[in-house]
């Protein structure tokens, strides 16, 4: 007869906060270890190795990242997989990959029931996601001082690459409908905190925000996986904080948060604007 303790080894590890509230559990998604992290608003697959967010579903099941690819796919085929996934920290290093699904630069460890915290193989970078039901948290631990960082959202917006169906808006203002192509060397930078993504037949949109606001310039575009650009039948939505024209890093600092989540509201007006701004301010000063 096998032993209790042989038994128990082969039961997932799960860590529940409440009957309610968030749970982690460990499971597998594109062939990786992951940690599957459930919410009353959202459905989060973090890939250990990664140390990144390859899949965000909405309370629908309808993911809003979708990494299913090779993360090393040649552009702009990786758009319709490979290259999504949430932070995608860094880039152009001996850490290249860090933060990226796909990648195998990080280890990752359950910290308390509602934490996992991420470490480079190298030592040079480390940083902590937290969940709540509402939304999820990112702080930079550490980072490398040498080579700059940015926090990326790369991902099909409510699950679909259509540029003409998909809005924007950030707190300087939305609905925003403009489609840079980043195929063609199109995009749209300012200095902005915090950023949201719809579809005009979704009455909900996710949000992404930089706790403290910097003058660094961020990023948006969008970026098909054929050579039609926008005009391609897949793709992402490729936004970045401290993300620069050329695909270049800015962010140095440790110590930034960032933070992603749900609301379920679509934004068709002015007005609407003006509610998710409250909601987004809320969310900034909890």
């Amino acid at each position: 007869m096998k032993s209790a303790i042989h038994y128990l080894a082969f039961i997932p590890i799960i860590f529940s906060l409440a009957c309610n509230g968030p749970s982690i559990e460990e499971t597998e998604y594109e062939g990786r270890p992951h940690f599957k992290i459930n919410t009353s608003t959202a459905t989060y697959y973090y890939d250990k190795a990664g140390g990144g967010l390859s899949r965000v579903m909405d309370a629908d099941g309808v993911d809003w990242v979708h990494y299913n690819g090779d993360p090393q796919a040649s552009a702009p085929s990786g758009a319709s997989g490979g290259f999504r996934g949430i932070p995608n920290m860094v880039y152009r290093s001996d850490d290249g990959g860090a933060g990226h699904p796909g990648f195998d630069q990080c280890t990752s460890e359950l910290i308390d029931k509602k934490t996992i915290r991420s470490q480079s193989k190298s030592g040079n970078w480390q940083w902590t996601w937290v969940f709540f039901d509402d939304y999820a948290q990112l702080t930079v631990e550490k980072a490398d001082p040498d080579h700059p960082y940015w926090f990326l959202y790369e991902g099909p917006v409510a699950g679909s690459f259509d540029p003409s169906r998909k809005y924007w808006g950030t707190d300087l203002g939305g609905p925003r409908y403009e489609v840079p192509s980043l195929n063609k060397g199109e995009s749209i930078l300012d200095h902005w905190q915090w950023a949201y993504f719809g579809d005009v037949d979704t009455h909900r949109i996710f949000f992404v925000l930089q706790q403290e606001k910097d003058q660094l310039i961020d990023h948006f575009a969008y970026m098909g996986d054929t050579k039609e650009g926008n005009e391609a039948e897949d793709g992402m939505v490729v936004f970045g904080f401290g993300r620069d024209k050329g695909a270049k890093a800015l962010m140095t600092e440790t110590g930034n948060v960032f933070k992603i989540g749900f609301l379920e509201k679509g934004v068709m007006s002015k007005e609407d604007h003006q509610w998710v701004s409250l909601q987004i301010e809320r969310i900034i000063t909890r």
